[in-house]
């Protein structure tokens, strides 16, 4: 394809919100849209949640607790064909981003703190998807933590625990499944944006890993394109309207970069576009259904009962005092506001416009008719409400069984912005207590897309755990109360008892640019295990209305490595599904290193009294660890345990085997180094929130512009999580990409008069 060296320009920066550029229908081009767990397919200038009808399914928190691949696969599969349909070319996710933290609000979208689940799930996920011709964006590359200041702060970490924490997921899934589009993150890494880091994004990505497909910028994460496309970006999106081309173009003339690196760039746009791209006539030609169109297709009824499976083995029972499954003589109670506004995803750019689905209180119902029901607090606001409260106690008064709707809201956990506590909203706090004074038996049915300290825990009958389980979920939940289903469940990540505990407890979400990785490897279940932390619940733990044994461990070697194998029985009465783990015990040398680590799993279906054989493969990268030194991975020469468990803290089968490699290795403790940027206090990186404090212009812009979203948001207040969003994106975001996203309210000419104000300002000592 010949192009014009004004279309190469072009093509590296996107058109509109979604698209890339087809010079009149010259080329082809993608069409990309918001996933992961569903299609948010908005047309060009359309309002964040204004989007196509589309399948919700469960959101990625919750799947990866199904700890079974082919269902992934399967939605997968079923979106790609969705996408197909829809001329979406290329779905924005998944997010494999390790939960260094529960408090991040975003962490609803991420699979797991374990990188080997996290990599094992999004495998599934893009091989499902891009089998259909519908390429896909593994996100957010790298280390991107925390919503607080995510396009401001920094990411410092040691290249040890980059490689085998950070990066491995990402390592995994692009040597097995060669996603279309590589997502490069907000945030820096070691001093360098992410889309201009070009060890992480040639040398390792691209050289060391192989891959060959197109780096994308997260939306308005590229400030600088001649940096981002001499690190290895490709395409930087949204739409610059032509800001960052003619800052591209002055330097391609200046000679601050060539035409031959800005063709590789469009070299691989373009294998892209031939592989995955429509043309204009294409798109024109489609036709978005309406809602009632879209509920009637036969299309989206096999969708709806794969977004019910998979919530049903998402849900993790986590604690049952024989009081479930439910029985059809119970006399029931349901007291929550979720049982009624039942959450099935999270906010932010991966919300789905889904159909109108049963409620919780909908599907109870069907069962027990003659039920009662009271909201007992508003899921929109934290303060209690005493006649709500008064009303919940009213309507238990006949009631043998409790069942309360809790967890977290909406107000608590979305995208732009992360959690401020680890406890549940305050009126649920009070409301709970006042439930447990009735004495009645009480089962928590609980939401939310990340752990919480549970209040109360050790009162509650029994907690059934369905994160944020899609448009089907409440279906799901039902389902599992009353024993239509079995619990299958198995979390993906740990549940602290208290924040304190956490890891990055010290150094989390704070404003500082900064953010030191001081914990190293030790984030999820590394850290509550090896250093013997008790915890609410352990990774890898969900209980079933049967029972499984384990026996018959044999590990046996082989050229690759060991083969191991074992009997599950499932001696209970009932058929149900047992998640079989396998966890390798680390040799411990002269180097840091978890006590214990995933390295397999599966899931399978037992009839009562039924056995069946289960095998795994354990190759060397379940044994190795990156020497920084010799810039390499090694395994370390010594004994190791191989655990077969039920959870990461209940291992039922265990046999020691020694593993030959590099004896007496030695790996010092890695010091973090902060690079400072050189230059200017302020440039278009700094957020306007930093400018503000230097500039009376840029205050006074950060004032008009939460007056403007109060008058976009009518009836919303700022704690609204959409308005919530996008005024953190404005304070927060880099002063570049505000002003972009402005679509011209803002002049870019305004931008540099700012600047040049604070750093006068700011270089005077005002």
């Amino acid at each position: 394809m010949n192009l014009s060296l004004d279309e190469k320009l072009s093509l590296v920066t996107g058109v509109g919100f979604w698209h890339t550029k087809s010079f009149g229908g010259k080329i082809k081009h993608l069409e990309l849209s918001d996933g992961p767990h569903g299609i948010r397919k908005q047309a060009e200038g359309a309002q964040n949640n204004d989007s196509e009808p589309a399948i919700c399914y469960p959101t990625a928190s919750a799947l990866a607790c199904t700890f079974d691949t082919g269902i992934v696969g399967r939605i997968g599969d079923e979106l790609g064909k969705e996408s197909k349909e829809k001329g979406v070319s290329v779905l924005l996710g998944p997010g494999v981003n390790m939960k260094r933290s529960p408090l991040c609000g975003r962490n609803f979208e991420y699979y797991s703190e374990d990188p080997y689940l996290a990599g094992r799930m999004a495998t599934s996920f893009i091989n499902g998807v891009q089998q259909n011709g519908v390429g896909t964006s593994l996100k957010h590359f790298a280390a991107n933590s925390q919503e607080t200041h995510r396009m401001r702060s920094d990411s410092v970490i040691d290249e040890r625990t980059l490689r085998e924490i950070y990066l491995k997921a990402f390592e995994m899934t692009v040597k097995a499944a060669k996603p279309a589009t590589v997502m490069a993150s907000y945030n820096l890494v070691n001093g360098t944006y992410s889309t201009e880091n070009k060890w992480m994004l040639t040398d390792v990505l691209r050289n060391e890993w192989g891959y060959e497909g197109i780096v994308v910028s997260d939306w308005g994460a590229c400030t600088n394109l001649t940096k981002a496309i001499k690190a290895g970006m490709d395409l930087e999106m949204p739409d610059s309207f032509e800001v960052h081309k003619n800052a591209l173009k002055k330097d391609l003339e200046e000679g601050n970069i060539t035409e031959e690196e800005i063709d590789k760039a469009v070299y691989r746009i373009l294998a892209a576009i031939e592989k995955y791209g429509l043309t204009d006539e294409e798109e024109a030609a489609y036709k978005a259904p309406t809602m009632e169109e879209f509920l009637a297709k036969e299309s989206t009824k096999r969708r709806h009962e794969l977004a019910y499976q998979a919530s049903v083995g998402a849900g993790v029972l986590l604690k049952n005092e024989g009081i479930l499954p439910l029985h059809p003589e119970d006399k029931i109670a349901v007291i929550g506001d979720l049982a009624v506004k039942t959450r099935i995803q999270g906010g932010g750019s991966s919300h789905i416009n889904s159909g109108a689905y049963p409620t919780v209180l909908d599907c109870l119902k069907t069962h027990y008719p003659n039920l009662t029901f009271a909201r007992g607090y508003d899921s929109m606001v934290l303060e209690l409400d005493e006649v709500m409260e008064e009303e919940a106690a009213a309507v238990t008064k006949d009631a043998e069984i409790i069942v309360y709707c809790g967890g977290l809201t909406d107000l608590a956990e979305g995208e732009g912005y992360d959690r401020d506590t680890f406890k549940m909203p305050e009126n649920q706090i009070h409301l709970i207590h006042k439930l447990m004074e009735l004495g009645k038996k009480i089962v928590f049915l609980s939401f939310g897309g990340a752990p919480f300290e549970m209040e109360c825990l050790e009162q509650f009958d029994s907690v059934l755990q369905m994160y944020l389980g899609g448009e089907a979920v409440a279906e799901a939940a039902v389902a599992l109360l009353t024993g239509l289903e079995n619990p299958s469940g198995h979390l993906a990540e740990t549940w602290p008892l208290y924040m304190k505990d956490t890891p990055a407890y010290s150094n989390f979400a704070s404003r500082e640019k900064h953010v030191l990785y001081n914990e190293g490897l030790f984030i999820g279940y590394r850290h509550y295990n090896s250093r013997k932390i008790p915890v609410q619940f352990p990774f890898g733990y969900g209980l079933s209305y049967t029972d499984f044994e384990y026996d018959n461990l044999h590990v046996e070697k082989s050229e690759e490595g060991f083969l191991v194998s074992f009997t599950v029985t499932n001696t209970g009465n009932r058929a149900g599904k047992a998640v079989p783990q396998l966890y390798v015990r680390n040799f411990k040398g002269d180097f840091e290193r978890a006590d214990v680590e995933l390295r397999d799993f599966t899931k399978i279906s037992l009839n009562p009294e039924e056995s069946k054989e289960v095998s795994f493969k354990l190759g060397p990268d379940a044994f190795q660890i990156y020497d920084v030194s010799e810039k390499k991975w090694v395994i370390p020469e010594g004994e190791y345990g191989i655990l077969i468990g039920r959870s990461v803290e209940e291992i039922v089968l265990s046999e020691n085997v020694y593993v030959e490699g590099v004896k007496d290795l030695s790996i010092p403790k890695p010091e973090l180094t902060v690079s400072e940027e050189a230059g200017e206090r302020f440039t278009i990186t700094s957020s306007y929130a930093e400018l503000s404090e230097y500039s009376e212009t840029a205050k006074k812009l950060l004032d008009q512009t939460v007056e403007m979203f109060i008058q976009m948001f009518p009836g919303r207040g700022l704690d609204d999580p959409e308005v919530h969003m996008m005024l953190e994106m404005f304070k927060d975001g880099t002063a570049d990409s505000t002003t972009l996203m402005s679509h011209g309210r803002i002049p870019y000419d305004t931008l540099y008069t700012i600047i040049d104000e604070a750093n006068r300002n700011y270089n005077s000592g005002k």
